[in-house]
């Protein structure tokens, strides 16, 4: 996929840490996702040489167009963030400057990054300089209490030298409650002549056509409203196109699941695989009767085996009673 087609009307999976893994990754892209962003990779653990930290940047041909999202405090370390991940040889690259978890904020990465628009300039700058002619995104919400920067930060992103910038238009003091300002998208757009992609709220294939025409966005972006639920990305293009989705029955769901664990288990073993399995099962099930029960079954079972004959059982009470 050449660059300006990344950004063109594309559905792009966002990057969740601790969900969108190498298996998810997969799942989203079998059912409609264009592009898809690796979980965030610390710079900082890439530098120290932590072998677990570059696992999260595996990846295979068919997952691309795919990029590896780096993240640290200073310019310094992220550039090395991305020549120790050149190896890899995504499609591209992006900077998160958006994280608003405490543990990444309180080193002053992420989100934090926003209220030293020096620093951001210096990023964007020397990544572009190591970069040359090679597509890198930034992602960014609005700023740290307030839009106090927004509108310098845009320009300085474009300005230094940025593929494109994401925005998910919350501010760090509102983590992911209250509902994401698409306002702020269309202001970028308005602001730059890069693609702007936009982020936020996105739940319903309704909501994606939504912000595609509310805020003049080049591609969507599609974060929590995915978890659980890939088809997402195949509804919204069927909305996009003017055709009636096909309504998921809870048997295809089951079936992912399942899937979902299998996959898991041969890519990182039975253990990791089944810790990482339980957090997305309340997604999986959502709405079914009686999933409350199979959750709790889940959570304390240490057998794959053991989990797939409960999930089994579930199907054949939910769907034949």
């Amino acid at each position: 996929m050449k660059t300006k087609e990344l950004f063109n009307k594309k559905l792009w999976l966002a990057p969740l840490a601790g969900y969108t893994d190498y298996v998810y990754r997969k799942i989203c892209k079998r059912f409609g996702a264009d592009v898809v962003l690796s979980e965030m990779i610390s710079a900082d653990a890439l530098i120290h040489r932590n072998r677990k930290t570059e696992t999260l940047a595996k990846f295979d041909d068919a997952d691309r167009p795919i990029g590896l999202q780096v993240f640290s405090n200073t310019a310094d370390k992220i550039v090395k963030g991305i020549q120790i991940l050149r190896k890899f040889e995504p499609d591209f690259f992006d900077i998160n400057m958006g994280c608003p978890i405490k543990k990444v904020v309180k080193n002053g990465a992420g989100v934090a990054l926003l209220k030293k628009p020096k620093e951001i300039a210096a990023i964007v700058r020397r990544s572009r300089e190591l970069l040359k002619d090679s597509p890198f995104t930034v992602k960014i919400r609005i700023g740290w209490n307030s839009d106090e920067h927004f509108d310098e930060i845009v320009t300085i992103i474009e300005e230094e030298g940025a593929s494109a910038i994401i925005i998910h238009p919350r501010t760090r003091s509102q983590l992911f409650s209250g509902k994401s300002e698409w306002n702020y998208i269309k202001k970028a757009k308005e602001l730059v002549e890069i693609p702007v992609i936009g982020n936020g709220d996105i739940l319903t294939a309704e909501d994606g056509l939504r912000m595609f025409k509310e805020t003049g966005c080049d591609s969507i972006m599609v974060g929590r409203g995915a978890l659980g639920n890939p088809w997402l990305f195949s509804h919204i293009k069927d909305e996009m196109g003017n055709i009636e989705s096909l309504q998921i029955t809870i048997q295809e769901r089951i079936n992912i699941m399942k899937e979902h664990l299998l996959a898991s288990a041969d890519f990182y073993g039975e253990t990791t695989a089944i810790k990482l399995f339980r957090k997305f099962v309340p997604f999986y099930t959502k709405g079914m009767h009686d999933s409350s029960h199979l959750r709790d079954r889940i959570n304390h079972l240490i057998s794959m085996n053991e989990i797939i004959d409960v999930i089994n059982s579930f199907e054949q009470s939910v769907i034949y009673g």
